[in-house]
């Protein structure tokens, strides 16, 4: 049975039991919780709306029946006060009536509703942080994949289109980000893309009197960003339809023109070619030592349930195993409370990017790891534990091998010898695991498990074994991580002396980068 090492229970639970939802971009898994609370939200402003909309209806009712008594009194006021009825009603009404219907205007209703909606954005409402890590995820999107952003905005994405899509308020926040990030061309890109999709019949009415937003602003903002970066005709070109909307765009509009008399063309953006230098868009390729096989030599249990084993590389040694991880034991660990899922620190040029992880410990003589055990034919008792991931809006692990620094080794464990992980579900786009200087892309397969050996014949690490987790493009990406570590190996493994270790994961990545 999976233990979790550390579980701090949290329920989200609307109206009563909101709770802080932390780092929500960064797992997909627990981005469920804000569908929530955006469906709680909606269900308490149809319920806000369903009160004002009684207050309007008894307000209409009253309105309707003093008017038809002032369409009588209105044509003739004295001959209508002459009859001492309407006097009488006439008094009766503006001394009693009209208080009531003071009171009635007065009245404020549905402010439980409100009150719920306050106290769900001020204990759930994701961060700055948050945005900031979603907006990062659709950059990476675009640096990994080189993706457009007017095909992002549009929902098209590596070739698929999908039924979603970005707003002009999306697209415009994605600007400004890039804007902040000094990339110039993805800004002014993402700033094309707000324009495109703003719609006035659609939007007009909700945007300038619930989000505040001037269609001019949007303009000043992208043709401003042209004209510092020297494109002054085509800023022109751009305010030329729509400079009549506003006094400040026509204005806007004449400066530039003058500004652009001067005979200087607008700059252009060199276009490199570009290469898919992490692997991530690779296609599997045809290797002469790629083979499959039953694998039952690791143990008696295997010669009558032999494993399925796909060789992908022989130097180093890479193999694929099919089927070693069931559902029920995935269900296991997919079930974990979601506070137990840490997110990595924020820091500059970290390695994961958009995920979150945790460690659970397994006995190591459960079916699981004595499975493990007949893949590698490793000792498992010393190490116990595993690492879950699973990754956000576009979540991906940086490159890096799975070495560890000699200064933060254990004599007990040493270095990691061998890395096994399982993939636990199938992903709609993206998040493969690629190898760059080796050429190869693995894309995750539900039931399947990854092994390779860290170290060489010597315990030294291995170079080639530079790998990146790349984002995932769409869908929910589930892996449980097991490394085996050298020393508890050290009687079926040869000892060596001598060995040096340095910090290899910056000159590897650039090798691969160089590549």
């Amino acid at each position: 049975m999976f233990i979790i090492l550390s579980i701090c229970l949290i329920s989200l639970g609307p109206p009563i039991g909101l709770c802080e939802i932390t780092n929500s971009a960064m797992s997909i898994a627990g981005m469920k919780e804000l569908v929530d609370l955006e469906g709680f939200f909606i269900s308490e402003m149809e319920s806000y709306t369903a009160a004002l909309k009684n207050k309007i209806d008894l307000m209409e009712s009253l309105l309707q029946e003093v008017q038809s008594k002032r369409e009588i009194s209105r044509r003739n006021p004295e001959e209508f006060v002459a009859h001492p009825l309407n006097a009488f009603s006439l008094i009766r009404r503006l001394h009693e009536d009209w208080t009531q219907a003071e009171l009635l205007m007065l009245n404020q209703v549905g402010l439980e509703h409100l009150q719920a909606i306050e106290t769900g954005l001020e204990e759930a409402q994701p961060s700055d942080n948050d945005l900031n890590d979603a907006i990062g995820g659709i950059i990476s999107l675009q640096q990994f994949y080189n993706l457009q952003p007017s095909d992002i905005a549009n929902g098209l994405l590596m070739g698929q289109q999908y039924n979603a899509s970005l707003t002009t308020l999306n697209c415009q926040a994605l600007a400004n980000a890039c804007m902040n990030f000094n990339y110039d061309k993805y800004a002014l890109n993402w700033f094309k893309a707000a324009v495109d999709h703003y719609n006035d019949d659609r939007d007009g009415q909700v945007y300038r009197e619930v989000f505040d937003f001037r269609l001019p602003d949007l303009y000043i903002n992208y043709t401003s960003v042209l004209v510092t970066k020297g494109f002054r005709k085509a800023a022109w070109k751009v305010l030329q339809d729509v400079a009549d909307l506003d006094a400040t765009l026509w204005l806007l509009r004449k400066d530039i023109y003058e500004v652009g008399k001067i005979d200087v063309p607008d700059p252009t953006f060199i276009i490199t070619p570009w290469f898919d230098v992490t692997g991530c868009l690779r296609v599997g390729q045809t290797s002469q030592h790629l083979s499959c096989h039953y694998e039952k030599n690791t143990s008696e249990f295997l010669r009558i349930a032999p494993l399925k084993v796909e060789t992908l590389s022989l130097k180093p040694h890479i193999v694929l195993y099919h089927d070693v991880i069931y559902d029920s034991e995935i269900s296991k660990v997919k079930n974990i409370s979601l506070p137990s899922l840490k997110s990595p620190l924020r820091i500059l040029y970290a390695i994961d990017y958009n995920l979150k992880f945790a460690k659970i410990r397994e006995d190591h003589q459960s079916p699981l790891s004595l499975r493990i055990k007949d893949m590698t034919g490793e000792d498992v008792q010393e190490d116990t534990d595993f690492q879950i991931d699973n990754y956000g809006i576009c979540g991906f692990r940086n490159f890096h091998t799975d070495n560890i620094e000699l200064q933060d080794q254990t004599a007990e464990l040493g270095d990691r010898l061998t890395s096994i992980m399982f993939f636990m579900n199938d992903v709609a786009q993206g998040g493969a695991l690629a190898f760059p200087n080796l050429n190869l892309t693995i894309w995750p397969q539900k039931g399947s498990a990854l092994v390779w050996r860290n170290l060489d014949h010597r315990m030294q690490p291995n170079q080639d074994l530079l790998h990146v987790s790349c984002p995932v493009v769409v869908g929910s990406k589930w892996t449980l991580v097991k490394w085996l570590h050298e020393r508890p190996q050290m009687f079926s493994r040869p000892c060596t002396t001598g060995r040096k270790f340095k910090s290899h994961d910056q000159s590897m990545k650039f090798r691969a980068l160089n590549k």
